[in-house]
């Protein structure tokens, strides 16, 4: 038998003898497992001045139309608060709780809560995160259903419910009795889900369960959600992190993405970061940081690998192999001299089919399009069209390889002046 928490609430609580007590007001849950179970009722007595009581659930019985107490309810204690640190309850933990919908990859708000009767205990089913939940739990729903069966008798409303099941669900936030953010996500789940699905997700919640959600994942994947959300989420996020995590994501994220968070930050955020981050780290930024913004230094990457003329092809590869993970792209590797000039690029299908002796001096395409630092976007966008290139080197006036551009970066440029100026006209 199933039935709904706002259904619960309306049934009336007695003692041993069937006198009338008061009426349910929560149920306390362990929300551990596919199908929680419910693990004690909370009744409220009184109504100018209210106060619970708390029941263990081997001390009543219950059936379609009432609980029944086996002992008396004094027994129990009245309470002016019933709430437990860090022990859930339906009313406080679930309901109206924002929660990830890892199946569909949304954040829903739920309305009501279906529990299933089986075997003496209450076990938590689905969340019902649908119109029909929210209009059930206002009392409305014998008058709207018999007003839409009027119009409709096959609409969508009446077919059509809002449950997902639990185990597909898992809470965003949980909070305690002192208002405190806790997090109970799964992480196999939101592991699947990429990046940018969950930015959006992130983005439907308020400020503390953003950076709660975030902190609940490895830096890695936090640096691969971060660097998927306009630049304002992303200083905000970090503006909520203490410095040895903030220093950590600084410390896996590409070169240029973290120069431009860097530069959305305050001068005191600026100063406890970089005082902390590793001397390479540091200097990689730091070199950034003298390019202006809106050129191809300013949007470039200095993690990249390079190669040179005598090394083999076989090489090439087992470096690759080695620290493939920690550069923005190996799609088109360059080629500088011993003076670090440009001379050549190779791309990884080049390198797949060539033999693993062959010396890369040999197989380089020579003199490859390239940006000046001081290009400007339009220089910049120009180029890569211009080429249909999928990355770009950024050399100096002394034609020395300082980083490379890929062409997410520019698409992401390019949006936001395509989209400052749509909304510049409206």
């Amino acid at each position: 038998m199933f039935t709904f928490f706002t259904e619960l609430l309306k049934k009336d609580v007695v003692d041993r003898y069937g006198r009338f007590l008061g009426h349910p007001y929560d149920f306390f849950a362990d929300l551990s497992g596919s199908y929680p179970k419910l693990t004690a009722l909370v009744v409220t007595v009184g109504i100018v001045q209210k106060n619970f009581f708390t029941i263990p659930w081997s001390q009543f019985t219950f059936s379609e139309e009432q609980f029944r107490l086996k002992g008396a309810l004094d027994s129990f204690g009245a309470q002016k608060k019933y709430q437990q640190e860090g022990v859930p309850t339906l009313r406080q933990s679930i309901l109206d709780q924002q929660v990830v919908d890892t199946y569909n990859r949304k954040v829903v708000r739920v309305n009501d809560i279906h529990l299933l009767s089986v075997g003496g205990e209450l076990r938590l089913a689905h969340v019902d995160v649908g119109m029909r939940g929210l209009v059930r739990r206002l009392g409305w729903e014998k008058t709207i259903d018999a007003i839409v069966r009027l119009f409709n008798r096959h609409a969508s409303y009446l077919i059509l419910n809002g449950f997902i099941a639990w185990k597909y669900v898992q809470p965003l936030s949980i909070r305690d009795a002192a208002g405190r953010v806790k997090l109970n996500v799964d992480q196999e789940s939101l592991r699947h889900i990429p990046p940018s699905d969950i930015s959006e997700m992130l983005m439907e919640l308020d400020p503390h369960q953003r950076s709660a959600l975030l902190r609940t994942l490895d830096v890695a994947r936090q640096v691969d959600i971060l660097t998927e959300l306009d630049l304002k989420w992303q200083r905000d996020l970090i503006e909520d992190f203490d410095t040895k995590a903030a220093v950590a994501l600084f410390e896996r994220m590409p070169a240029d993405e973290a120069t431009d968070l860097l530069q959305a930050l305050s001068k005191r955020d600026v100063a406890r970061i970089m005082g902390e981050l590793s001397i390479r780290k540091a200097r990689e930024i730091s070199g950034l940081l003298k390019h202006e913004t809106d050129s191809a230094g300013g949007l470039m990457t200095t993690e990249y690998f390079v190669l040179t003329p005598s090394m083999k092809v076989g090489e090439a590869i087992e470096l690759m192999r080695q620290g493939g993970k920690q550069v923005e792209t190996i799609q088109s590797t360059y080629v500088v001299d011993e003076g670090k000039k440009l001379v050549g690029v190779v791309t990884m299908r080049m390198l797949l089919l060539a033999p693993l002796e062959m010396n890369i001096e040999d197989l380089m395409l020579r003199s490859p399009p390239a940006l000046r630092i001081n290009d400007t976007m339009k220089d910049v966008a120009q180029t890569f069209d211009k080429y249909n290139l999928f990355v770009a080197p950024v050399i100096n006036d002394q034609e020395i390889l300082e980083g490379i551009i890929t062409v997410d970066d520019v698409f992401s440029i390019v949006i936001e002046e395509l989209w400052g100026e749509r909304s510049s006209i409206s």
